[in-house]
């Protein structure tokens, strides 16, 4: 597949994967499904959208007449957008930030992390959010490669505790599947990170087959991957051994 097929397929895996939260198999009223480097996402009858500086939410009940709800100034360079249940996650070049979704009509701002420079996909689960951080995107200027855990249980919504940090390679997007996360870093390979404990996460395999590794959305026992050129499929149903099983 084209790189332009393969952007144009990316909302086709949104829309499969809408009423689904990304990792797990069970839907719920709010969740929604994206990769972590995505700047929309979906959930319900909702679409966010994210700039630079500034989130838009859409009802989508009549996709042939979108409505444009709200816009929200969030702050600066923003680069990513992920739901899970009543929350939106969005990372920006500083930080991350938590917005309540429990009136999806209009997010508002709960709580955000800070750190150095950097671009940061991020997913999340009922109590943790994961954030990768890397130095070699040209725009962000970070100097940072490595994964770090943020604990968001209870108040610690609204100021997020960082519990553990994982160096790594030049970490991309990822995605969570019960308690193994899936790391992408590009040409360095797919990482296979135990995070049953948050405060010790533990690279158990890295898969190296000369693919340049995106972003990922694990769907039930499958791993739809976004590679450079195209997209993989995985295997997931031992979630620590990844098996491919086709490329497009």
């Amino acid at each position: 597949m084209k790189l332009k097929q393969c952007f144009m397929f990316v909302p086709l895996i949104l829309l499969f994967c809408t009423g689904c939260k990304k990792g797990d198999t069970a839907s719920s009223p709010g969740s929604g499904a994206g990769g972590s480097t995505a700047r929309m996402t979906i959930s319900g009858d909702y679409l966010y959208l994210v700039s630079r500086s500034s989130l838009q939410t859409y009802d989508i009940s009549n996709p042939a007449q979108m409505l444009l709800l709200s816009t929200q100034n969030v702050g600066w360079n923003i680069e990513t957008i992920f739901p899970y249940r009543d929350k939106l996650f969005i990372g920006s070049e500083t930080g991350m930030y938590v917005f309540d979704n429990s009136n999806p009509k209009k997010p508002q701002l709960q709580g955000q992390a800070q750190h150095l420079r950097s671009c940061d996909p991020v997913v999340a689960d009922e109590n943790y959010a994961y954030v990768t951080l890397r130095s070699n995107n040209n725009g962000c200027g970070g100097t940072l490669n490595q994964l770090n855990i943020y604990d968001i249980q209870g108040t610690r919504i609204l100021s997020p505790k960082q519990v553990s940090s994982l160096p790594m390679s030049e970490p991309q997007g990822l995605g969570l599947k019960d308690n193994i996360l899936y790391v992408c870093m590009g040409t360095n390979g797919l990482n296979v990170v135990d995070v049953a404990d948050k405060t010790q996460p533990v690279s158990r395999k890295i898969v190296s087959d000369g693919t340049d590794f995106i972003d990922v959305i694990p769907y039930d026992h499958i791993l739809i991957v976004y590679a450079a050129g195209g997209f993989l499929l995985y295997d997931i149903t031992n979630p620590a051994d990844p098996k491919k099983i086709a490329n497009h």
